[in-house]
């Protein structure tokens, strides 16, 4: 699977990129990625709602208006409930800690094959 994570904290992601798997792009900017949404080489892209100025939020929803086929998933240090609150309707797939490990990519990753059907 095609990966793209949008961050400016490519060293401290370093273990959940690898619990990813596939294929990881780094990205620290969202005008690349909404530049490059529409056919996108992805089936996965990573927010990272810690990288200062980031407003994940509505980055989701410009990459929603460019492609709703993507599938997202943020990294936030909000609690699960907290999140769910503030990114519902956003079709986000799931949400993993501020600083995640091999296995936060790793269960993202699953999620991810199990919606297509290959998990």
């Amino acid at each position: 699977m095609q990966v793209v994570i949008v961050t400016d904290r490519n060293e401290a992601l370093h273990d959940f990129a690898q619990g990813l798997g596939g294929d990881v792009e780094w990205a620290n900017s969202t005008e690349d990625v909404l530049n490059r949404a529409q056919t996108p080489p992805w089936q996965l892209v990573v927010v990272d709602a810690m990288t200062p100025g980031m407003d994940y939020k509505a980055f989701v929803m410009d990459l929603l208006r460019v492609n709703a086929m993507l599938n997202t998933v943020v990294i936030t240090d909000m609690s699960e409930e907290d999140f769910h609150e503030d990114s519902e309707g956003l079709g986000v797939l799931c949400a993993v800690p501020g600083n995640p490990k091999w296995d936060d990519g790793a269960k993202a990753m699953n999620l991810l094959c199990v919606l297509y059907g290959m998990g």
